[in-house]
Protein backbone atom coordinates (compact mmCIF):
# COMPACT_ATOMS: atom_id res chain seq x y z
CA UNK A 1 0.00 0.00 0.00
CA UNK A 2 2.93 2.36 0.43
CA UNK A 3 3.51 4.90 -2.31
CA UNK A 4 6.32 7.23 -3.30
CA UNK A 5 3.89 10.09 -4.01
CA UNK A 6 2.17 10.70 -0.72
CA UNK A 7 1.21 13.61 1.51
CA UNK A 8 4.29 15.02 3.22
CA UNK A 9 3.54 14.95 6.96
CA UNK A 10 6.32 14.83 9.52
CA UNK A 11 6.34 13.06 12.86
CA UNK A 12 5.73 16.19 14.93
CA UNK A 13 2.64 17.10 12.90
CA UNK A 14 1.23 13.57 13.32
CA UNK A 15 1.79 13.83 17.08
CA UNK A 16 0.38 17.36 17.43
CA UNK A 17 -2.74 16.52 15.46
CA UNK A 18 -2.95 13.28 17.47
CA UNK A 19 -3.19 11.15 14.33
CA UNK A 20 -0.68 8.86 16.04
CA UNK A 21 0.98 9.25 19.41
CA UNK A 22 4.28 7.84 20.59
CA UNK A 23 2.48 7.23 23.86
CA UNK A 24 0.20 4.32 22.95
CA UNK A 25 -1.98 4.88 26.04
CA UNK A 26 -3.20 8.30 24.87
CA UNK A 27 -6.18 8.84 22.63
CA UNK A 28 -5.45 9.22 18.92
CA UNK A 29 -7.35 9.37 15.64
CA UNK A 30 -6.06 6.05 14.34
CA UNK A 31 -7.42 4.13 17.34
CA UNK A 32 -10.78 5.89 17.09
CA UNK A 33 -11.14 4.87 13.44
CA UNK A 34 -9.63 1.37 13.64
CA UNK A 35 -12.25 -1.33 13.23
CA UNK A 36 -10.09 -4.05 11.68
CA UNK A 37 -10.69 -7.68 12.56
CA UNK A 38 -7.34 -9.27 11.71
CA UNK A 39 -3.80 -8.54 12.86
CA UNK A 40 -2.65 -8.16 9.25
CA UNK A 41 -5.59 -5.88 8.57
CA UNK A 42 -4.54 -3.55 11.39
CA UNK A 43 -0.94 -3.50 10.11
CA UNK A 44 -2.20 -2.66 6.62
CA UNK A 45 -4.50 0.06 7.98
CA UNK A 46 -1.45 1.64 9.61
CA UNK A 47 0.31 1.57 6.24
CA UNK A 48 -2.74 3.15 4.61
CA UNK A 49 -2.80 5.87 7.27
CA UNK A 50 0.88 6.60 6.72
CA UNK A 51 0.30 7.20 3.02
CA UNK A 52 -2.41 9.82 2.38
CA UNK A 53 -2.97 10.56 -1.31
CA UNK A 54 -2.05 13.77 -3.11
CA UNK A 55 -4.11 13.49 -6.30
CA UNK A 56 -7.82 13.87 -6.87
CA UNK A 57 -7.99 10.61 -8.84
CA UNK A 58 -6.52 8.54 -5.99
CA UNK A 59 -8.73 10.14 -3.36
CA UNK A 60 -11.92 9.74 -5.40
CA UNK A 61 -11.07 6.09 -6.18
CA UNK A 62 -10.81 5.39 -2.45
CA UNK A 63 -13.98 7.36 -1.74
CA UNK A 64 -15.88 5.31 -4.34
CA UNK A 65 -14.64 2.11 -2.71
CA UNK A 66 -15.66 3.17 0.78
CA UNK A 67 -19.02 4.51 -0.39
CA UNK A 68 -19.83 1.18 -2.05
CA UNK A 69 -18.97 -0.77 1.10
CA UNK A 70 -20.59 1.67 3.53
CA UNK A 71 -23.86 1.45 1.57
CA UNK A 72 -24.11 -2.28 2.41
CA UNK A 73 -21.82 -3.12 5.31
CA UNK A 74 -23.45 -6.51 5.94
CA UNK A 75 -22.86 -7.69 2.39
CA UNK A 76 -19.18 -6.76 2.64
CA UNK A 77 -18.53 -8.34 6.05
CA UNK A 78 -15.47 -10.53 5.63
CA UNK A 79 -15.50 -14.21 6.71
CA UNK A 80 -11.79 -14.17 7.53
CA UNK A 81 -11.46 -14.26 11.31
CA UNK A 82 -8.38 -13.27 13.29
CA UNK A 83 -7.85 -16.90 14.30
CA UNK A 84 -8.07 -18.11 10.70
CA UNK A 85 -5.62 -15.52 9.38
CA UNK A 86 -3.19 -16.03 12.27
CA UNK A 87 -3.12 -19.77 11.49
CA UNK A 88 -2.49 -19.04 7.81
CA UNK A 89 0.34 -16.66 8.75
CA UNK A 90 1.93 -19.31 11.01
CA UNK A 91 1.62 -21.80 8.14
CA UNK A 92 3.55 -19.58 5.75
CA UNK A 93 6.23 -18.71 8.29
CA UNK A 94 6.90 -22.38 9.09
CA UNK A 95 10.55 -23.44 8.78
CA UNK A 96 9.66 -26.94 7.64
CA UNK A 97 10.08 -27.61 3.92
CA UNK A 98 7.44 -28.90 1.55
CA UNK A 99 7.79 -32.22 -0.23
CA UNK A 100 9.28 -31.96 -3.71
CA UNK A 101 8.31 -35.30 -5.26
CA UNK A 102 5.96 -35.12 -8.22
CA UNK A 103 4.41 -38.59 -7.82
CA UNK A 104 2.12 -39.76 -5.04
CA UNK A 105 4.35 -42.56 -3.74
CA UNK A 106 7.38 -40.31 -3.53
CA UNK A 107 5.34 -37.62 -1.76
CA UNK A 108 4.04 -40.17 0.72
CA UNK A 109 7.52 -41.43 1.63
CA UNK A 110 9.01 -37.95 1.66
CA UNK A 111 6.17 -36.69 3.83
CA UNK A 112 6.77 -39.32 6.49
CA UNK A 113 10.50 -38.60 6.40
CA UNK A 114 9.84 -34.90 6.94
CA UNK A 115 7.53 -35.80 9.84
CA UNK A 116 10.63 -37.06 11.69
CA UNK A 117 13.01 -34.36 10.38
CA UNK A 118 10.83 -31.35 11.23
CA UNK A 119 8.94 -31.26 14.51
CA UNK A 120 6.29 -28.92 13.13
CA UNK A 121 5.91 -30.59 9.72
CA UNK A 122 2.84 -32.63 10.51
CA UNK A 123 1.10 -29.71 12.19
CA UNK A 124 2.07 -27.43 9.30
CA UNK A 125 1.41 -29.79 6.40
CA UNK A 126 -1.85 -31.09 7.83
CA UNK A 127 -3.46 -28.41 10.01
CA UNK A 128 -1.88 -25.42 8.25
CA UNK A 129 -2.91 -26.72 4.84
CA UNK A 130 -6.46 -27.29 6.06
CA UNK A 131 -6.68 -23.77 7.51
CA UNK A 132 -5.36 -22.24 4.28
CA UNK A 133 -7.70 -24.34 2.16
CA UNK A 134 -10.63 -23.18 4.30
CA UNK A 135 -9.43 -19.60 3.76
CA UNK A 136 -9.38 -20.11 -0.04
CA UNK A 137 -12.83 -21.64 -0.09
CA UNK A 138 -14.18 -18.72 1.97
CA UNK A 139 -12.49 -16.24 -0.38
CA UNK A 140 -14.03 -17.93 -3.41
CA UNK A 141 -17.46 -18.01 -1.82
CA UNK A 142 -17.15 -14.39 -0.67
CA UNK A 143 -16.74 -13.03 -4.20
CA UNK A 144 -19.84 -14.84 -5.48
CA UNK A 145 -21.78 -12.08 -3.68
CA UNK A 146 -20.70 -9.44 -6.18
CA UNK A 147 -20.92 -8.56 -9.85
CA UNK A 148 -17.61 -7.23 -11.13
CA UNK A 149 -19.09 -4.62 -13.50
CA UNK A 150 -21.03 -3.08 -10.60
CA UNK A 151 -17.93 -2.48 -8.51
CA UNK A 152 -15.72 0.66 -8.37
CA UNK A 153 -12.20 0.51 -9.82
CA UNK A 154 -10.25 -0.61 -6.73
CA UNK A 155 -12.70 -3.41 -5.97
CA UNK A 156 -12.80 -4.46 -9.62
CA UNK A 157 -9.02 -4.85 -9.52
CA UNK A 158 -9.28 -7.07 -6.44
CA UNK A 159 -12.10 -9.07 -8.01
CA UNK A 160 -10.07 -9.70 -11.18
CA UNK A 161 -7.00 -10.79 -9.22
CA UNK A 162 -9.01 -13.24 -7.11
CA UNK A 163 -10.77 -14.61 -10.18
CA UNK A 164 -7.49 -15.11 -12.03
CA UNK A 165 -5.90 -16.96 -9.10
CA UNK A 166 -8.96 -19.10 -8.49
CA UNK A 167 -8.95 -20.17 -12.15
CA UNK A 168 -5.63 -22.01 -11.66
CA UNK A 169 -6.28 -25.75 -12.11
CA UNK A 170 -4.35 -26.80 -8.98
CA UNK A 171 -6.20 -24.28 -6.82
CA UNK A 172 -9.48 -25.36 -8.37
CA UNK A 173 -8.59 -28.96 -7.56
CA UNK A 174 -7.77 -28.05 -3.97
CA UNK A 175 -11.01 -26.09 -3.56
CA UNK A 176 -13.00 -29.05 -4.86
CA UNK A 177 -12.29 -30.93 -1.61
CA UNK A 178 -15.68 -31.36 0.04
CA UNK A 179 -14.70 -32.38 3.56
CA UNK A 180 -11.49 -30.64 4.59
CA UNK A 181 -11.26 -32.30 8.01
CA UNK A 182 -11.33 -35.84 6.56
CA UNK A 183 -8.65 -35.07 3.97
CA UNK A 184 -5.95 -37.77 3.94
CA UNK A 185 -2.22 -37.38 4.57
CA UNK A 186 -1.18 -37.69 0.92
CA UNK A 187 -3.77 -35.18 -0.27
CA UNK A 188 -2.71 -32.78 2.49
CA UNK A 189 1.00 -32.84 1.62
CA UNK A 190 0.17 -32.53 -2.10
CA UNK A 191 -1.91 -29.41 -1.50
CA UNK A 192 0.74 -28.18 0.94
CA UNK A 193 3.27 -28.46 -1.89
CA UNK A 194 1.03 -26.36 -4.11
CA UNK A 195 0.29 -23.74 -1.45
CA UNK A 196 3.79 -23.20 -0.01
CA UNK A 197 5.87 -23.88 -3.10
CA UNK A 198 4.32 -23.97 -6.55
CA UNK A 199 1.66 -21.30 -5.96
CA UNK A 200 3.07 -19.46 -2.96
CA UNK A 201 2.94 -16.03 -4.63
CA UNK A 202 -0.69 -16.54 -5.60
CA UNK A 203 -1.75 -17.59 -2.12
CA UNK A 204 0.14 -14.75 -0.45
CA UNK A 205 -1.53 -12.37 -2.91
CA UNK A 206 -4.92 -13.63 -1.66
CA UNK A 207 -3.78 -13.14 1.94
CA UNK A 208 -2.88 -9.53 1.12
CA UNK A 209 -6.30 -9.08 -0.49
CA UNK A 210 -8.00 -10.38 2.65
CA UNK A 211 -6.15 -7.77 4.70
CA UNK A 212 -6.96 -5.03 2.19
CA UNK A 213 -10.65 -5.91 2.39
CA UNK A 214 -10.37 -5.74 6.17
CA UNK A 215 -8.87 -2.24 5.79
CA UNK A 216 -11.60 -1.01 3.43
CA UNK A 217 -14.33 -2.48 5.62
CA UNK A 218 -12.82 -0.88 8.72
CA UNK A 219 -12.64 2.55 7.06
CA UNK A 220 -16.22 2.24 5.77
CA UNK A 221 -17.51 1.20 9.20
CA UNK A 222 -15.79 4.20 10.79
CA UNK A 223 -17.42 6.53 8.25
CA UNK A 224 -20.86 5.11 9.05
CA UNK A 225 -20.54 4.79 12.82
CA UNK A 226 -19.00 8.24 13.31
CA UNK A 227 -21.33 9.86 10.76
CA UNK A 228 -18.46 11.27 8.70
CA UNK A 229 -18.99 13.13 5.43
CA UNK A 230 -17.13 12.47 2.20
CA UNK A 231 -15.65 15.77 0.98
CA UNK A 232 -15.87 17.15 -2.52
CA UNK A 233 -12.38 16.83 -4.00
CA UNK A 234 -11.43 19.02 -6.95
CA UNK A 235 -8.36 19.16 -9.15
CA UNK A 236 -6.97 22.68 -8.92
CA UNK A 237 -3.46 24.14 -9.05
CA UNK A 238 -4.44 26.80 -6.55
CA UNK A 239 -5.42 25.57 -3.09
CA UNK A 240 -9.13 25.35 -2.29
CA UNK A 241 -10.58 24.72 1.17
CA UNK A 242 -14.13 25.18 2.43
CA UNK A 243 -15.70 23.62 5.52
CA UNK A 244 -19.13 23.76 7.11
CA UNK A 245 -19.94 22.26 10.48
CA UNK A 246 -16.36 21.24 11.32
CA UNK A 247 -15.82 19.61 14.71
CA UNK A 248 -13.26 17.55 16.62
CA UNK A 249 -13.68 13.79 16.84
CA UNK A 250 -12.50 13.63 20.46
CA UNK A 251 -15.40 15.73 21.78
CA UNK A 252 -18.69 14.14 22.84
CA UNK A 253 -20.78 17.29 22.36
CA UNK A 254 -18.71 19.43 20.01
CA UNK A 255 -19.45 22.92 18.80
CA UNK A 256 -19.13 23.01 15.01
CA UNK A 257 -17.62 25.85 12.99
CA UNK A 258 -17.37 27.00 9.39
CA UNK A 259 -14.32 28.21 7.52
CA UNK A 260 -13.65 29.08 3.88
CA UNK A 261 -10.52 30.41 2.25
CA UNK A 262 -12.11 32.69 -0.33
CA UNK A 263 -10.51 33.28 -3.71
CA UNK A 264 -7.29 35.26 -3.29
CA UNK A 265 -7.17 34.70 0.46
CA UNK A 266 -4.55 32.22 1.63
CA UNK A 267 -3.47 33.49 5.07
CA UNK A 268 -5.74 33.35 8.12
CA UNK A 269 -4.79 35.37 11.22
CA UNK A 270 -6.65 33.84 14.16
CA UNK A 271 -7.09 35.53 17.54
CA UNK A 272 -8.94 34.91 20.79
CA UNK A 273 -8.15 34.30 24.46
CA UNK A 274 -6.80 31.08 25.93
CA UNK A 275 -9.38 28.30 26.40
CA UNK A 276 -11.66 29.81 23.73
CA UNK A 277 -11.20 26.86 21.34
CA UNK A 278 -8.46 27.98 18.93
CA UNK A 279 -6.17 24.97 19.34
CA UNK A 280 -9.01 22.45 19.16
CA UNK A 281 -10.23 24.13 15.98
CA UNK A 282 -6.75 24.08 14.44
CA UNK A 283 -6.37 20.38 15.23
CA UNK A 284 -9.79 19.51 13.82
CA UNK A 285 -8.90 21.37 10.64
CA UNK A 286 -5.60 19.50 10.23
CA UNK A 287 -7.29 16.16 10.99
CA UNK A 288 -9.99 16.80 8.39
CA UNK A 289 -7.42 17.54 5.68
CA UNK A 290 -5.52 14.39 6.62
CA UNK A 291 -8.65 12.20 6.55
CA UNK A 292 -9.86 13.79 3.32
CA UNK A 293 -6.61 12.88 1.61
CA UNK A 294 -6.89 9.32 2.89
CA UNK A 295 -10.13 9.13 0.93
CA UNK A 296 -12.18 8.92 4.13
CA UNK A 297 -15.10 10.90 5.40
CA UNK A 298 -14.42 13.92 7.62
CA UNK A 299 -15.99 15.33 10.81
CA UNK A 300 -17.88 18.13 9.08
CA UNK A 301 -21.23 18.76 7.45
CA UNK A 302 -19.54 19.72 4.17
CA UNK A 303 -16.00 20.02 2.88
CA UNK A 304 -14.46 21.06 -0.42
CA UNK A 305 -10.75 20.59 -0.97
CA UNK A 306 -8.08 20.50 -3.62
CA UNK A 307 -5.39 18.06 -2.41
CA UNK A 308 -2.27 19.44 -0.76
CA UNK A 309 1.19 17.96 -1.10
CA UNK A 310 2.19 18.73 2.49
CA UNK A 311 0.47 19.17 5.85
CA UNK A 312 2.52 20.89 8.55
CA UNK A 313 1.83 22.06 12.09
CA UNK A 314 3.74 23.90 14.79
CA UNK A 315 1.44 23.82 17.79
CA UNK A 316 3.55 22.58 20.67
CA UNK A 317 7.28 22.94 20.05
CA UNK A 318 9.49 21.95 23.00
CA UNK A 319 13.16 22.32 23.80
CA UNK A 320 15.50 19.45 22.92
CA UNK A 321 18.24 19.23 25.51
CA UNK A 322 19.66 16.02 24.02
CA UNK A 323 20.95 18.01 21.03
CA UNK A 324 21.45 21.27 22.89
CA UNK A 325 18.40 23.15 21.53
CA UNK A 326 16.81 25.80 23.73
CA UNK A 327 13.05 26.39 23.48
CA UNK A 328 13.51 29.43 21.22
CA UNK A 329 16.03 27.69 18.99
CA UNK A 330 13.65 24.73 18.67
CA UNK A 331 10.99 27.20 17.50
CA UNK A 332 13.40 28.65 14.94
CA UNK A 333 14.27 25.18 13.65
CA UNK A 334 10.58 24.34 13.36
CA UNK A 335 10.01 27.41 11.19
CA UNK A 336 13.05 26.41 9.14
CA UNK A 337 11.48 22.97 8.66
CA UNK A 338 8.30 24.67 7.44
CA UNK A 339 10.28 26.75 4.95
CA UNK A 340 12.14 23.69 3.66
CA UNK A 341 8.84 21.83 3.26
CA UNK A 342 7.41 24.75 1.28
CA UNK A 343 10.45 24.85 -0.99
CA UNK A 344 10.08 21.14 -1.70
CA UNK A 345 6.31 20.68 -1.97
CA UNK A 346 4.98 24.19 -2.85
CA UNK A 347 1.32 23.33 -2.27
CA UNK A 348 1.15 23.01 1.50
CA UNK A 349 -1.28 23.62 4.34
CA UNK A 350 0.47 24.96 7.42
CA UNK A 351 -0.77 25.71 10.94
CA UNK A 352 1.14 27.79 13.48
CA UNK A 353 0.04 28.45 17.04
CA UNK A 354 1.89 31.47 18.46
CA UNK A 355 5.31 31.94 16.91
CA UNK A 356 8.39 32.47 19.09
CA UNK A 357 6.98 32.13 22.60
CA UNK A 358 10.50 31.46 23.88
CA UNK A 359 11.85 34.99 23.47
CA UNK A 360 11.01 38.59 24.40
CA UNK A 361 7.99 40.36 22.93
CA UNK A 362 10.07 42.60 20.63
CA UNK A 363 11.92 39.68 19.03
CA UNK A 364 8.72 37.65 18.90
CA UNK A 365 6.98 40.47 17.06
CA UNK A 366 9.80 41.09 14.60
CA UNK A 367 10.36 37.38 14.06
CA UNK A 368 6.65 36.78 13.48
CA UNK A 369 6.50 39.59 10.92
CA UNK A 370 9.48 38.11 9.09
CA UNK A 371 7.74 34.72 8.89
CA UNK A 372 4.34 36.19 7.94
CA UNK A 373 5.83 38.28 5.11
CA UNK A 374 7.63 35.20 3.86
CA UNK A 375 4.53 33.01 3.90
CA UNK A 376 2.45 35.65 2.12
CA UNK A 377 4.65 35.19 -0.95
CA UNK A 378 3.51 31.58 -1.35
CA UNK A 379 0.17 31.69 -3.16
CA UNK A 380 0.45 27.94 -3.72
CA UNK A 381 -0.09 27.28 -0.01
CA UNK A 382 -2.57 28.04 2.76
CA UNK A 383 -1.52 29.21 6.19
CA UNK A 384 -3.06 29.81 9.61
CA UNK A 385 -1.36 31.71 12.41
CA UNK A 386 -3.04 31.84 15.80
CA UNK A 387 -1.53 34.56 17.95
CA UNK A 388 -2.07 36.68 21.04
CA UNK A 389 0.12 39.40 19.53
CA UNK A 390 -2.84 41.36 18.19
CA UNK A 391 -0.43 44.18 17.29
CA UNK A 392 0.67 41.97 14.38
CA UNK A 393 -2.76 42.28 12.82
CA UNK A 394 -2.35 46.06 12.45
CA UNK A 395 0.72 45.49 10.30
CA UNK A 396 -1.05 43.11 7.91
CA UNK A 397 -4.47 44.77 7.73
CA UNK A 398 -3.80 45.99 4.23
CA UNK A 399 -2.55 42.66 2.86
CA UNK A 400 -5.12 41.46 0.28
CA UNK A 401 -4.37 37.76 0.86
CA UNK A 402 -4.95 37.97 4.64
CA UNK A 403 -8.27 37.51 6.44
CA UNK A 404 -9.13 37.59 10.14
CA UNK A 405 -11.14 35.37 12.44
CA UNK A 406 -11.42 35.14 16.22
CA UNK A 407 -12.95 32.93 18.88
CA UNK A 408 -15.58 34.67 20.94
CA UNK A 409 -15.62 35.02 24.72
CA UNK A 410 -17.21 37.16 27.43
CA UNK A 411 -17.12 37.68 31.20
CA UNK A 412 -20.16 36.87 33.33
CA UNK A 413 -20.00 37.64 37.07
CA UNK A 414 -16.25 37.71 36.93
CA UNK A 415 -15.97 34.37 35.16
CA UNK A 416 -14.98 33.80 31.53
CA UNK A 417 -17.63 32.35 29.24
CA UNK A 418 -16.76 30.75 25.92
CA UNK A 419 -19.03 30.09 22.96
CA UNK A 420 -16.34 28.13 21.05
CA UNK A 421 -17.63 29.85 17.91
CA UNK A 422 -15.39 31.32 15.24
CA UNK A 423 -16.32 34.85 14.19
CA UNK A 424 -15.23 37.31 11.52
CA UNK A 425 -12.76 39.95 12.63
CA UNK A 426 -10.25 40.22 15.48
CA UNK A 427 -10.30 39.85 19.24
CA UNK A 428 -8.38 41.86 21.80
CA UNK A 429 -10.04 40.09 24.74
CA UNK A 430 -7.55 39.30 27.52
CA UNK A 431 -8.76 36.83 30.13
CA UNK A 432 -5.48 35.61 31.56
CA UNK A 433 -5.60 37.76 34.70
CA UNK A 434 -9.27 36.88 35.34
CA UNK A 435 -8.46 33.16 35.14
CA UNK A 436 -5.53 33.62 37.53
CA UNK A 437 -7.77 35.50 39.98
CA UNK A 438 -10.52 32.86 39.75
CA UNK A 439 -8.00 30.18 40.62
CA UNK A 440 -7.00 32.25 43.69
CA UNK A 441 -3.34 32.28 42.67
CA UNK A 442 -2.67 35.60 44.46
CA UNK A 443 -4.12 34.28 47.74
CA UNK A 444 -2.08 31.08 47.50
CA UNK A 445 1.08 33.09 46.99
CA UNK A 446 0.40 35.30 50.02
CA UNK A 447 2.56 34.25 53.03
Amino acid sequence: MSKLNKLNVDRQTLAELEIYNDNSSSLNIFDILDRTITTGGKDNLKLQFQNPFITQAEIVAMQDTLKTISNDIEKWQIPFTKKMMDMVEVYYFSKSETVISENSVGRYLEGHFYSFKYKDFKDTAINGTKSTLLFLKEMKKYFTRFEKNQLPVLLQQIYSTVQQIMDDKDIQSACSVVNIESMGFNDSITIDQWFRNKHKLKITALIDIAYRLDVYLSMAKAVNELNLTFPEVIDSEKPVLELEGLYHLFLKNPTSNDLAFENGKHFLFLTGPNMAGKTTFLKSLGISIYLAQLGMGVPAKRMKISPFKALFSSLNTTDNLSIGYSYFYSEVMRVRKAAETLQKEKKAFMIFDELFKGTNIKDAFDGSMLVINGLLKWESGMFILASHLTELSKRIDDKPSVFFRYFDSSVDNGKPVFSYRICEGKSDERLGLIILQNEKIEELLTP
